[in-house]
């Protein structure tokens, strides 16, 4: 998606990802550890996948975003494809995005015109990460100890369900005290400051999504005092072939924005994935089709944050 778009809401997602990691890497020796790292293994290593991704944000009860997507992805030929519908108070859109031969490709719903992004396949190929071999085990060995000591008692709360079929299921819930501070600490400054940060040479959202969505961005709430991480919950559900097949997070914000209102601000995430190594990403015939090949200012480039 647009740098922008993804943008909304970030601080709250970020801190949601950042306390699911910290869990997950600092659960020790628990009995639902050592199953959710098989798992994470497995779901890695699987060539394509189709994920259905769905995130809202509501604020005080009120719902602000929903966004639901889904996903196609095949690592051997690094295609994909995805179909995203956003809605934020009066604004809803559909936006389909293409990843092929080299190209990337984005239409709107409503418009016959497919953009194509400018200098895609150059600054792919220069910042996409380059694997040497296999990660260092005495490294990986490190890293887990690094998180054991900022979680500290986390993997107490870690649950492990025995389902049907050598199925699982890996639950946590926390509230309160039971978040480590370092964690509250650090979310709550994505949480205030992550959405600030800005690309300086980049296309704005209207010339590729069709609509500007600073209105999104603005309609989310602003909190910058007493910002803190209440409540979350996280859940893995695990087939019997150690593949994660669905993933659901809730994190539960309170803080004040700068006019001291209060906001309750409730992140949820939804990711379920099927058609394990059975996906093929769709394609678009542009053959006939109006294609805008959208430019960039002379002497500007990509933003490597893009």
């Amino acid at each position: 998606m647009n740098k922008k778009l993804a943008m909304v809401g970030i601080g709250a997602v970020v801190g949601t990802m950042l306390l699911a990691s910290s869990v997950y890497a600092g659960v020790g020796d628990a009995p639902g550890y050592e199953a959710l790292k098989t798992a994470v293994r497995k779901t890695a290593a699987v060539d394509n996948v189709t994920r259905q991704v769905n995130v809202s944000v509501q604020d005080n009860g009120q719902s602000l975003l929903d966004v639901r997507s889904t996903i196609k992805t095949d690592r051997a030929s690094e295609a994909g494809s995805a179909t995203v519908a956003v809605a934020s108070g009066g604004v809803q859109m559909m936006v389909a995005f293409y990843n092929q031969d080299g190209k990337h490709i984005i239409k709107t719903d409503g418009s016959d015109v497919y953009k194509l992004l400018p200098g895609q396949e150059e600054h792919a190929s220069a910042h996409r990460p380059h694997w040497d071999g296999p990660a260092d085990p005495e490294a990986g060995r490190e890293a887990e100890q690094v998180f054991d000591a900022l979680v500290g008692n986390l993997k107490n709360y870690v649950v492990l369900d025995e389902g049907p079929g050598s199925t699982k299921d890996i639950r946590v819930q926390l509230s309160g005290s039971q978040i480590p501070t370092v964690v509250n600490t650090i979310g709550s400054l994505l949480i205030k400051h992550g959405a600030a940060a800005q690309g300086e040479h980049q296309l704005t959202p209207a010339d590729t999504l069709g609509f500007d969505t600073a209105s999104l961005r603005e309609a989310m709430p602003h909190l910058t005092q007493d910002v803190k991480i209440d409540e979350v919950k996280l859940n893995a559900t695990v087939d019997a072939d150690d593949h994660i097949t669905n993933q659901t997070a809730q994190i539960e914000i309170s803080g004040k924005d700068a006019d001291g209102r209060g906001h309750a601000v409730v992140v949820s995430m939804d990711m379920s994935l099927s058609s394990l190594n059975a996906t093929v990403p769709d394609k678009v015939d542009l053959s006939g089709k109006q294609v805008e090949e959208l430019k960039l200012p002379e002497g500007r480039g990509w933003n490597h944050h893009e």
